[in-house]
């Protein structure tokens, strides 16, 4: 395989910006479009009146030690490690997740713990009589909890968080998010009260000083001293493949529209989009596949308050069907410089719908008091007269929808992709998977070895069929990230 002179990146979101980092590191030069007016994508950070906040609730983790070595030498000096404090509310109480089964029995009643303890011993042998594997996100959910553990802290959230009923939701996503409970934990739970909590990668991590969307400006920082070059509010219009293999793309905006040359193309535009940009056409039945995926939309409401902090918790998971926001998360909990002083702090509320719904459509102020309403007046966080500002954001294709078809979809569109020699996907909407930012940057450096002639696999990524949080010894081994690659982009050691 030829190695490309330039290699023309589409987005500058996690995955791309790694993708044209380590690009820049084996000497190949690159061209990153972004269509936003800065870099980050989904993990850009807001600066507002001396308060910074994420674009939702973001963290870093990851099985690949390898991986993380390389990310400790990318942020190497701005990094502090966060206590991760997660719970959830259900019907005015806060449990623990991942779910413990002494704080569970702690915390239930005893009619529930009968109804826990019945449906989960009614899920373990259901587990030992039938081989059939879970399709849907329901029967995956069950067969791991059992139905009353179900139907308390799975249900609702995930119809909250995806828009449909978790039945019409494929049972992917649920063994790589989910830690269940063994009879082990059960029983320790019953007869001990114990706190013990499973194994986790993420007890404690590590998180950027100022704000997660330190990760993506670090990366365009070495991107640009290696001379590639990163050209925001830039959205990409069309993308050609000439007789020759080579790429032309169609980008800018208005009036400013130009030409963009490269010998390879790497894409993080949401899939479904990328198919109706490319030259010559899919055909129709790729085409309609593409239109069908879909992709769940944010809103982020971030709440300026006067109160030193709100609470403890890293991130808290809302389950009530009348809460328009599904989850929420303190930033100053994770880093002091995410405020402006000691007497101040923020709450960032996720609200999950899709474009065009009511919640998409509500102005900034009816969402914002909606949001307080509920905090101040269903849930008792918060006093609304501590409230001094908020900043609302729109965020489309946030979450990619897995329903029961999903998979047959990309296939089709995947096996039409092959007719593009030198076009990758890379990220979190280019390839159509649920990643975390570790899954999208390793896709991005793996891709860029791919191009430069190594011979991995970045398509491999957050392909493993077990909880994200928990340490096994099938942890991933795709790549080495040696301590010499602990460099910038132009190969200067860090």
């Amino acid at each position: 395989m030829k190695i490309p002179e330039h290699v023309v990146v589409l987005g500058a979101g996690p995955g791309g910006l790694a993708c044209a980092h380590e690009l820049a590191r084996h000497g190949i030069r690159s061209t990153v479009l972004e269509r936003n007016d800065a870099v980050g994508g989904l993990c850009r950070t807001v600066a507002h009146d001396g308060y910074r906040f994420d674009q939702g609730c973001h963290r870093w983790f990851t099985k690949n030690e390898d991986l993380h070595r390389w990310f400790l030498g990318l942020m190497d000096g701005e990094l502090v490690e966060v206590d991760r404090i997660s719970r959830i509310v259900h019907s005015n109480r806060m449990f623990d997740y991942p779910i413990s089964a002494g704080d569970l029995i702690r915390k239930s009643r005893p009619a529930e713990i009968a109804g826990i303890l019945a449906g989960f011993g009614r899920a373990k042998a259901a587990r030992l009589f039938s081989r059939d594997t879970p399709v849907n996100m329901e029967d995956a959910f069950v067969s791991q909890f059992g139905r009353p553990l179900y139907e308390m802290f799975f249900e609702t959230y995930s119809e909250k968080v995806w828009g449909r009923p978790c039945r019409e939701l494929s049972a992917d996503w649920v063994a790589q998010r989910s830690a269940g409970l063994s009879v082990i934990d059960i029983v320790r739970g019953a007869l001990a009260k114990s706190t013990r909590r499973h194994g986790s990668l993420v007890e404690r991590f590590v998180y950027p000083r100022l704000g997660y969307g330190r990760i993506p400006e670090r990366l365009a920082e070495d991107v640009a001293a290696a001379g590639s070059e990163i050209r925001v509010a830039t959205p990409v219009s069309r993308v050609r493949l000439l007789a020759d293999d080579t790429f032309e793309i169609d980008c800018g905006a208005d009036e400013y529209t130009e030409t963009v040359s490269g010998d390879a193309v790497v894409s993080t535009i949401p899939l479904g989009a990328l198919a109706r940009m490319l030259e010559p056409c899919f055909d129709e039945h790729a085409l309609a596949c593409a239109d069908a995926l879909a992709f769940r939309d944010l809103v982020i409401v971030t709440l300026l308050l006067n109160v030193p902090r709100v609470s403890r918790d890293s991130w808290v998971y809302v389950q009530d069907r009348d809460i328009l926001f599904g989850r929420f998360h303190e930033p100053a909990n994770w880093s002091d410089a995410l405020v402006p002083d000691a007497d101040h702090t923020s709450l960032v509320l996720e609200c999950f719908c899709s474009r065009g719904d009511g919640t998409w459509q509500m102005s900034d102020a009816e969402i914002t008091e909606r949001c307080v309403g509920d905090l101040a007046d269903k849930l008792s966080f918060i006093d609304r007269q501590r409230v001094v500002g908020s900043v609302v954001i729109r965020i489309p294709n946030a979450y990619p929808v897995y329903d029961l078809d999903y998979a047959r979809k990309l296939a089709v569109i995947n096996d039409a992709l092959g007719a593009f020699p030198g076009l990758h996907t890379v990220g979190r909407g280019g390839t159509f998977r649920y990643n975390n930012t570790d899954h999208s940057i390793e896709m991005g450096l793996l891709c860029a070895h791919r191009i430069a002639g190594l011979g991995v696999d970045h398509m491999g990524v957050n392909t493993e069929q077990e909880y994200h949080e928990v340490r096994s010894r099938h942890a991933p081994g795709r790549d080495r990230y040696h301590a010499a690659h602990h460099t910038t982009a132009d190969g200067s050691p860090r």
